[in-house]
């Protein structure tokens, strides 16, 4: 059975009080971090504290991701959301923004998944790419990211969209719990090099989705991410760098989806995702049982 996590409901009394004066504040509190934690990814959402800024959304992420270190290790990379404008403008939110990546999100191609994974599950043709080197922190243009990338690789995430259906989402919301980030997995390598063939290659990179029927979802391609792929790469190192923090050999860049976001609503059905344009590797499977 499934619990909604409703915080107009979560305490009483004085701390009730207490839990209301903190909605007011900056940042979600500890309780209120440790209560979603403990719904991840099952429990649905409801009347979850306004959070006004972007600043307060990372801070409630930062202390969200701590907690979820403890079941789902270590940093492993970064996801770059609301990269659109009609995303943006749909979440109320004025720019890209990041989430984290964590070891025990991934798991492996071919796998099988119940439909019911989490609290409204949802699949995302993707695209990541993984860094070489941490000198990527000193770029001053998009194209000299290239230089410091090892590989490009197809991806997908499957979502849980873990708020209720009557709770307006937002994109301070979202952040705040990670931009969702539940389960992923990373296709195989196509390699990268500093030169203009792996610089258009990137450009261009044609994607399809399929149902098990053969019917193609989506056909999308990689310059629905901000023009190309190395455009996200540069965004993503400065805003790192507005935020004190560091890129390192090995990371993980998810730069977002191709297309769109689509819902699972039956069980029994396998999807299929493929680079088209490139260098011939092992389509994505997954498994919906």
């Amino acid at each position: 059975m499934r619990v909604k996590l409703n915080f107009s409901t979560l305490l009483s009394g004085a701390a009730a009080m207490m839990m209301y004066s903190t909605a007011q504040a900056a940042c979600l509190s500890e309780p209120q971090v440790s209560t979603l934690v403990s719904g991840y990814p099952y429990q649905a959402i409801s009347s979850f504290p306004e959070v006004k800024t972007l600043s307060d959304a990372y801070c409630s992420q930062d202390k969200y991701v701590k907690q979820l270190q403890k079941t789902l290790g270590n940093p492993i990379g970064y996801k770059v959301g609301f990269t659109g404008k009609p995303l943006q403008q749909r979440f109320n939110i004025g720019k890209p923004a990041i989430g984290v990546l964590l070891e025990g999100m991934f798991i492996p191609n071919d796998s099988r998944l119940p439909l019911e994974f989490g609290y409204r599950t949802a699949i995302e043709p993707d695209f990541m790419v993984k860094v070489k080197s941490s000198s990527i922190m000193d770029i001053e243009a998009p194209r000299e990211a290239l230089a410091h990338l090892e590989s490009v690789h197809p991806y997908i995430e499957l979502v849980a969209m873990q708020f209720a259906p009557k709770e307006k989402i937002t994109g301070n919301k979202l952040v705040a719990i990670n931009i969702a980030a539940t389960k992923m997995i990373m296709g195989d390598a196509i390699e990268l090099a500093d030169n203009q063939e792996s610089f258009d290659l990137l450009g261009a990179i044609d994607t399809e989705f399929y149902d098990d029927s053969g019917n193609m979802i989506q056909r999308a391609d990689s310059s629905n991410l901000m023009q190309h792929p190395l455009n996200v790469v540069y965004w993503l190192v400065q805003e790192f760098k507005a935020q004190g923090k560091q890129l390192k050999a090995g990371d993980r860049l998810s730069l977002g989806a191709v297309g769109r976001l689509f819902p699972l609503k039956e069980s029994g059905k396998t999807y299929t995702y493929r680079f088209i344009s490139t260098p011939k590797i092992a389509p994505i499977v997954v498994h919906i049982d």
